[in-house]
């Protein structure tokens, strides 16, 4: 083909094409090789399922300058102060996230990073979660129902951000 020709010379018009649905016994396939795979049940039910799981992120500073503990931030600092140096802690930002299985959610950290994350599986007792913060970490983590994860993100100001990530599932159905 010269350049001067038609990009679709010589090329028949494409004919629409039929939809095709699944039939019933190609469905149950499906569900027999998902099962054989060890993704039966749960997986088969989140598959068509809404059920959504709660995410509070929570983006926090710590610092070593002296200043007051935020009433707001008193539950993290219970948590962090055998383990962690640092003289003031303060909430910057909470979120509120609601996802299904597969979708993604996040915010905005004050150093311009994304934070995304991606419930992967909901279990009995908690959730698999796929975290990605830009150029920091990309995990994935079994986090339990109602229980924080605390996460070390960068340098800020004179201290450093803190994320904390706590699911929340919905009641079994």
């Amino acid at each position: 083909m010269s350049g001067s020709e038609p990009a679709d010379a010589g090329i028949a018009p494409a004919r629409p094409r039929s939809r095709l649905l699944p039939s019933a016994s190609c469905l149950a396939a499906v569900g027999a090789v998902l099962l054989g795979l060890g993704l039966g049940g749960d997986a088969l039910a989140q598959a068509g399922s809404g059920r959504r799981v709660g995410l509070d992120l929570t983006v926090s500073h710590a610092s070593l300058q002296p200043g007051p503990i935020d009433p707001e931030a008193e539950r993290l600092h219970q948590s962090l102060r055998d383990d962690f140096r640092y003289q003031s802690l303060r909430i910057i930002e909470r979120r509120r996230l609601d996802l299904r299985t597969g979708e993604i959610g996040g915010l905005e950290l004050p150093t311009g990073k994304r934070v995304r994350v991606r419930p992967l599986h909901m279990g009995t007792g908690g959730v698999l979660l796929a975290i990605d913060i830009e150029n920091t970490l990309q995990t994935d983590m079994r986090v339990p129902d109602r229980k924080p994860v605390v996460i070390g993100v960068d340098r800020y100001d004179d201290g450093k951000l803190i994320l904390t990530l706590q699911p929340t599932l919905p009641p079994p159905e």
